[in-house]
């Protein structure tokens, strides 16, 4: 069921969206609010659960992972042997760092973080043996770059948009203070850095000394929240866009990054040809949106598929 905002509600998620880590004090500036009250619609938002969390987008290429997406349509597969493929990815393929069922072409999504393609071949292998026999088709693309945005819902017009570019970076050298950090922080950026040093047994300065060099790094390149698309009216879908050319990818991309509905553009190896996530109110409003860009690009699209996400049995911002 839709939840109810205040106008000053969706300014505070559209701020949020774009830093997650603003202090109270900026976001009372930005806002023509009392900190106190900033903080009392925050707390209200995640009472709701529009506010799932405030977490750190982490590059994982910078920390020498590759990552890879799999793809699966299942067929015969009932629903104890989900809840069993479920089970063994999360006990048995430690790498695996996201699981989402899906509608649509496929029936699950997984993400894996590798950091060899012999260790790539290692969780591939696993899943054939145990599972070869069920799948009717897949799909495995090398998933980077991705190219995310804040989302553009919030407001109309007059948005601010910023952009964060992650999986294509050279490796950083990172010592174990720095993991450590980026595990204890990436979850729940609004946590104070000295609850951090708490945790984690070092001076205030040393935190934030650290995650200046995390960020200057661009080890992580942005914070952004977690949100309940349903209690807002909103669902996410996939569109791949099949093309006859790239020539026109660059306008492609401008167009993607000042539409108030798309928020990602996702490049892979093996995937589609140019792969948008998108924010629409229903299938009527999505059809619409896929129609608008077949029409602006009619000469470049050749086809269109979509699917839909429908629940994430497993969401890591890093890898173990």
């Amino acid at each position: 069921m839709e939840t109810k905002l205040y106008k000053f509600d969706k300014r505070l998620l559209y701020e949020l969206d774009k830093d997650s880590s603003i202090s109270l004090k900026d976001l009372s500036k930005k806002i023509g609010r009392t900190k106190q009250f900033i903080h009392f619609r925050m707390k209200k938002l995640e009472e709701q659960g529009i506010i799932e969390g405030y977490n750190a987008i982490v590059d994982m290429s910078k920390l020498g992972y590759f990552t890879f997406r799999l793809y699966f349509d299942f067929q015969n597969f009932i629903n104890e042997e989900e809840k069993r493929f479920v089970d063994f990815l999360k006990k048995d393929l430690p790498q695996v760092w996201t699981i989402t069922r899906m509608h649509g072409k496929w029936d699950y999504a997984i993400f894996i973080g590798v950091k060899t393609i012999r260790e790539f071949h290692d969780v591939w292998d696993k899943i054939l043996l145990h599972y070869k026999e069920k799948i009717k088709n897949y799909n495995v693309s090398l998933y980077s770059p991705i190219f995310n945005f804040n989302r553009k819902i919030f407001l109309d017009g007059n948005e601010e948009i910023v952009q964060r570019r992650y999986g294509d970076g050279e490796k950083e050298e990172l010592d174990d203070f720095d993991l450590k950090l980026i595990h204890a922080y990436a979850v729940n950026v609004r946590q104070s850095y000295l609850e951090l040093a708490n945790k984690l047994k070092v001076s205030h300065d040393k935190i934030n000394e650290r995650i200046k060099k995390l960020e200057k790094k661009q080890v992580i390149v942005g914070y952004t929240i977690g949100l309940n698309l349903s209690k807002l009216g909103f669902q996410g879908y996939r569109v791949d866009l099949e093309l006859n050319s790239t020539k026109k990818n660059d306008e492609i991309f401008n167009y993607c990054l000042n539409h108030k509905y798309i928020y990602q553009i996702n490049k892979s190896i093996g995937g589609a040809d140019f792969e948008i996530e998108v924010i629409v109110k229903d299938l009527n409003h999505l059809t619409e949106l896929i129609e608008e860009i077949k029409q602006t690009f009619r000469n470049v699209v050749k086809d269109v598929e979509y699917f839909g996400f429908s629940t994430f049995y497993l969401l890591k911002f890093i890898p173990d």
